[in-house]
């Protein structure tokens, strides 16, 4: 017996365009708004060595809150340009930091929530201890 003839196998049509896309692969990302110069930007992280992470730290930008930072999660927003307050707040302790801004600065900060120096011996004696909130520039 002889084998059977291969069924024919049609394919869709694609057009030149299509057949480049599959090619080269997905588009790349849309390009992100232009940002106006006249402001400035504000990043806030947490991802130091040293952070007891499991405490949310509320931030506080001329006294208006502005959101939390959890540990690994930055917070950017823009910021007129001049001087600022910038308050960290672990409902325990605060630490204010001030800073100048320029049209079209990237202003970078770093939150640590830590122990204090004398945090181990009360860790130690009483089994508690506070953690102190402290605000740096990168």
């Amino acid at each position: 017996m002889a084998p059977a003839a291969p069924a024919t196998v049609l394919d869709d049509t694609w057009d030149i365009a299509a057949w480049q896309r599959a090619w080269q692969g997905a588009e790349a990302a849309p390009v992100p708004p232009v940002v106006q110069l006249n402001r400035a930007h504000l990043t806030i992280s947490r991802n130091s060595n040293g952070d007891f992470q499991d405490r949310q730290v509320y931030l506080f930008v001329d006294e208006v809150p502005w959101g939390k930072v959890r540990y690994g999660r930055p917070v950017t927003g823009e910021i007129e340009p001049g001087h600022h307050r910038i308050r960290a707040f672990n409902t325990l302790f605060s630490h204010t930091i001030e800073v100048d801004a320029v049209p079209g600065e990237h202003v970078r900060l770093q939150c640590r929530n830590c122990m204090p120096a004398a945090g181990w011996l009360m860790m130690i004696f009483l089994h508690v201890t506070a953690l102190s909130v402290r605000l740096e520039r990168e």
